[in-house]
């Protein structure tokens, strides 16, 4: 985020297993949706209809909704649920479009790569950002950013299947996004270039070698080093996340966990732990314990773990 070496942007990021996106479609003269809430089921209609124009076929398609990712929590709704519906509907005409050309169709990816990535791979990533002189001039967020193409794909890992991940989820508190996202973008870029300096330094010299080295304790000690430099850090010191404070300090505190951070613009709070060592049920316990003893906010404590595939569809008999 600071662009004076020719480039922007650039995003580190992790596919869960948990929250996803899980849709069941087929055939019908109409278009239906059914299940989820009232709201979930607005937003899955309108994303058919943006799909059926990008990909010029009608709209008869049965879908029903059997969980969606909560929006605005730094979770990546938006984009998979785009994507998972292009699929859909590519996969019912069959339009034989690849996941790449889907994924160039829905305008996602003008800041962060990571959602369109984890939806292809899933996995551990690393994007490259935007070109300065070809791509994108100015920061903005994805929204706002629909016509600069996606970044470089730089890295690819699977992640640790013995590494879990603890989130918590707040329930009335959500990060930010629309014109709340651009203004808080534009009043903070560029970064100071010490500052991102220091968050490559310790991605490439110390959080991805402890990735390959399966070395837990090092990478969560990276993990919350980068919360206290450069944009993270712009985000934690947001007024309206000082309530997230206690959840950090409840992750911080919670035994078994390694490291602590904020997705995205937040709220969702997240760290790691061995699964080989401590239970998904101990972790869950520990951790209420703490955000308990904190008075935190209320949300809900997730135990999931890596998703090392990406879009998947089979066939319902």
């Amino acid at each position: 985020m600071n662009g004076e070496i020719g480039r922007i942007d650039g995003s580190l990021g992790l596919s869960l297993e948990q929250p996803s996106v899980t849709l069941e479609f087929g055939p019908h003269e109409r278009t239906v949706v059914r299940g989820g809430t009232q709201g979930e089921r607005e937003i899955v209609l309108s994303e058919i209809v943006a799909a059926s124009e990008i990909l010029n076929v009608e709209l008869h398609i049965e879908m029903v909704i059997h969980q969606m990712i909560p929006p605005h929590q730094g979770l990546g709704s938006g984009t998979q649920t785009t994507l998972a519906i292009l699929s859909a509907l590519n996969h019912r005409f069959d339009l034989n479009h690849s996941l790449a050309e889907l994924s160039e169709m829905s305008t996602r990816g003008g800041t962060s790569g990571i959602g369109i990535n984890t939806f292809r791979s899933g996995g551990f990533l690393l994007d490259g950002g935007h070109s300065v002189s070809e791509q994108k001039s100015a920061f903005a967020p994805s929204r706002f950013a629909t016509k600069v193409g996606q970044p470089p794909l730089l890295m690819r890992f699977d992640f640790p299947t013995t590494w879990g991940i603890a989130i918590f989820i707040p329930n009335d508190h959500r990060g930010l996004s629309g014109q709340d996202e651009l203004d808080f973008m534009l009043a903070n870029t560029p970064l100071p270039l010490a500052e991102v300096q220091s968050v490559s330094h310790i991605i490439l010299m110390r959080l991805l070698p402890a990735l390959r080295e399966l070395d837990l304790e090092t990478f969560g000690s990276s993990v919350s080093a980068l919360q206290d430099i450069g944009w993270k850090r712009r985000h934690w010191i947001r007024e309206d996340n000082e309530r997230l404070e206690a959840v950090r300090n409840a992750f911080d505190a919670t035994p078994g966990i390694d490291g602590c951070g904020l997705s995205s613009t937040g709220a969702t709070i997240f760290g790691f732990f061995d699964t080989t060592r401590v239970s998904d049920v101990e972790i869950a316990r520990n951790l209420d314990l703490e955000l308990n003893e904190r008075n935190a906010i209320n949300g809900k404590v997730v135990c999931t773990r890596a998703d090392n595939c990406g879009m998947r569809m089979e066939s319902v008999a």
